[in-house]
Order: structure tokens, then C-alpha cells, then sequence
């Protein structure tokens, strides 16, 4: 039997799966998370900081839901070209620094300044993905120069200074 503890991020929307079914125990307190009935997976909202266990088959968890304390932006491509669309991942940490999982579906507040756009890939679902998914965003250089991304997550912000380039 193999245990092992998860840092889920509050306000996330995490998708808790395995090759078997997963189920719930001991959420404390009982809103921490909130079920959201799909009905092939067990997908939640973490509402607020509390724990839970989650057994999925034989493997066990403990859950911790987290209030992100800071979201460290990071840079998905090697450069930022102008024309071309790049993505900023948004990584939430504790207060020590530790990495939440951000859940599949957790809404971020994105803002670019400078010659950065937001930038949609609405082919995503076409392939089973989502723009936005697991904290990733899509923006877009319309001239050279300097720019900032920032994103926020509940209290937590992050921002990222990049440069584009020809």
C-alpha cells in the first residue's frame, strides 16, 4: 500500500484520478472541498485550507488544501518572438516555498502591458486540452520591446518581465 501527501491549491479545481475510482475520507473541514458530481471522475473545487485522504484502489493519499502563498511565472519557450504565440505557466507556492498542484482547471486573472497580448488557442479542445489548463496561458509579442506578464490566484500574484524579440 503506498501513502503519500498531496498540496492541493486553494481555489484550484483538481481532477483526483487513478486507474481506479477514487474516493473522499475525512475532509476537515467538511467544506474544504467541494464535489462537483462529474460523472466519470472525481473532480472537486478546494473551497478552503483543511486536509482529507483520498483512496484511489490501493494507493492512498493525504490531502492538504493550501492558500497559495506566491505564483512564481515561468517562461514555457526558450524566447519570446514577435508574431509568435508563447506561453507563461503559473507555479503556486506555499510559504515554503513547497509546489501546489495547481488542479486541470483552476481560473487564473492574466494581464500583459507592453506589446503582449492575450492569445487564445481555440483549437485546444479539439485535441482534449484547454487554453489555460494547469495554470498555462497563451500570449502573444505584437512588436519588439519589453513586457510584463502577471497572473493572480486568489491573494497570490507572480509577474514576469521578458523582452521580444524580431
Amino acid at each position: 500500500m503506498r501513502s503519500e501527501e498531496r498540496l492541493l491549491t486553494l481555489g484550484g479545481v483538481h481532477a483526483l484520478e487513478a486507474s481506479e475510482p477514487c474516493q473522499l475520507a475525512q475532509v476537515e473541514p467538511a467544506s474544504a472541498l467541494e464535489d462537483l458530481h462529474w460523472k466519470d471522475a472525481l473532480v472537486v473545487r478546494a473551497r478552503s485550507e483543511g486536509r482529507a485522504e483520498l483512496t484511489c484502489g490501493k494507493a492512498h493519499s493525504r490531502l492538504r488544501i493550501v492558500a497559495p502563498a506566491r505564483l512564481d511565472l515561468v517562461l514555457v519557450e526558450d524566447h519570446v518572438s514577435v508574431g509568435r504565440r508563447f506561453q507563461v505557466r503559473a507555479v503556486p507556492r506555499d510559504r515554503d516555498g513547497h509546489e501546489l498542484e495547481i488542479g486541470k482547471w483552476t481560473e487564473l486573472t492574466w494581464h500583459s502591458d507592453g506589446p503582449v497580448v492575450a492569445d487564445t488557442d481555440r483549437s485546444a479542445g479539439e485535441f482534449g486540452q484547454c487554453d489555460g489548463c494547469f495554470g498555462v496561458h497563451g500570449f502573444r509579442a505584437t512588436a519588439e520591446g519589453a513586457a510584463t506578464v502577471d497572473a493572480r490566484l486568489g491573494d497570490a500574484t507572480g509577474s514576469l518581465k521578458i523582452t521580444a524579440r524580431p
